[in-house]
């Protein structure tokens, strides 16, 4: 984390959300300057409005009972309405910020509700700080809009430094930005992203979904235990529970697919252009339309690095008229080696990633025709094959 990002962020992040729309921003500073009845009053004030259901209390009802008597540590705590909520319940909580203002402000509450024996507190000097984390091993990592703050690469190193921490079958949990909020905004460079999602100083933000969340944890396997979006579509919810612990690992290579053979079948349309594929399927249901050999690929991306991963395929994809499916296949174009995924026409894009069952590798990706009678349109705007956990 270079010395001008992190001041960047620190900058911004001493300002936080008060709670509820209705409370704007509150910057901890102000609120350190307050004697201890006022700030306990103002600081009431703020968390009544964050545990409202449709804010943080549907969250707070879900995790309440699953956290008491746990140990879990929370990237980006903020004014502490999370970490607070759950110590009242029982957890044991580890609140970690960019901004020592934040936390002694959390400190102070925290003491004051007689809360601070369940408690502890890390300030993160650099992108390294949670190398040292100390009280664990912990059941779960909390990063509620913390972590996408960061540049990938950033949050990954301190993603692997997180899960040395974890328990094996412990949960990783965040709240994310969409891939759907970042094109609903113009697909804008993450620098610029994150004025329009929190503010002119945000020096960062950066879509996630599932699949991108897994590969900043990669290798370790997970399994998913919740995938959704809320907060009409600009927040994503990803809940993973940790199987196999594996931070000392690299990062899987990409190979991109743009650029191999692809054939055409049964009579579907496929032109060949810089940087995308065009598709007009044949109007039958089920039809196969295009196949793009994988075996150049798979041999370029090299052998498993160790037992237990598959392989996926991350494309971005264009619908514009129809449905089509997209899938992973052996020789035999029946013959699949994971789930199909299908999508319907929409004006955004798809992002979409189609895996193995297993270690199986596979020979194909094919896209087929899902729906009678129309022959649907389709561009594919990228494609890459990786190794996945």
């Amino acid at each position: 984390m270079s010395d001008e990002f992190l001041s960047l962020s620190r900058d911004k992040w001493r300002e936080l959300p008060a709670g509820g729309e209705t409370l704007g921003r509150t910057y901890s500073g102000d609120l350190l300057s307050l004697d201890g009845a006022s700030l306990m009053a103002h600081w009431r004030r703020m968390n009544e409005a964050a545990v409202v259901p449709d804010v943080r209390g549907w969250f707070h009802c879900l995790y309440g009972d699953v956290f008491a008597g746990r140990r879990v540590v929370e990237v980006g705590s903020g004014f502490g309405f999370d970490g607070i909520s759950f110590l009242a319940r029982g957890a044991h909580w580890t609140f970690s910020d960019l901004v020592l203002d934040n936390l002694n402000v959390v400190r102070r509450v925290v003491e004051s509700l007689g809360l601070g024996e369940r408690a502890s507190y890390l300030h993160v000097e650099n992108e390294r700080s949670f190398a040292g984390l100390k009280g664990g091993p912990y059941d779960a990592v909390w990063a509620i809009g913390s972590l996408h703050h960061a540049p990938f690469d950033i949050a990954r190193t301190e993603t692997l430094d997180l899960l040395r921490h974890l328990k094996a079958g412990g949960r990783w949990i965040e709240l994310t930005y969409p891939y759907e909020r970042w094109l609903r905004e113009g697909s804008l460079p993450f620098s610029e992203f994150g004025k329009r999602t929190d503010g002119e100083r945000t020096p960062w933000a950066e879509w996630y979904d599932l699949e991108k969340v897994k590969r900043r944890l990669f290798p370790s396997r997970t399994t998913t235990i919740l995938d959704f979006t809320t907060g009409g579509g600009n927040f994503g919810w990803v809940d993973l529970r940790v199987d196999e612990l594996n931070p000392e690992s690299g990062q899987s290579p990409e190979v991109s697919l743009m650029g191999y053979p692809a054939t055409a079948l049964n009579q579907a349309s496929l032109k060949a252009l810089p940087g995308e594929w065009r598709l007009v399927c044949s109007p039958n249901i089920w039809w196969y339309a295009m196949s793009i050999g994988l075996e150049q690929a798979t041999q370029k991306l090299g052998s498993l690095p160790f037992p237990g991963l598959g392989y996926a395929v991350d494309l971005e994809i264009d619908v514009q008229s129809g449905s089509v499916g997209v899938v992973l296949a052996d020789e035999n174009p029946d013959s699949f080696v994971g789930r199909e995924r299908i999508l319907d026409a929409r004006p955004s894009t798809h992002r979409v990633t189609v895996l193995t069952y297993d270690a199986t590798k596979p020979v194909q990706l094919l896209v087929r025709n899902t729906i009678h009678g129309v022959a649907s349109q389709m561009r594919i705007r990228s494609a890459s094959l990786r190794f996945a956990a």
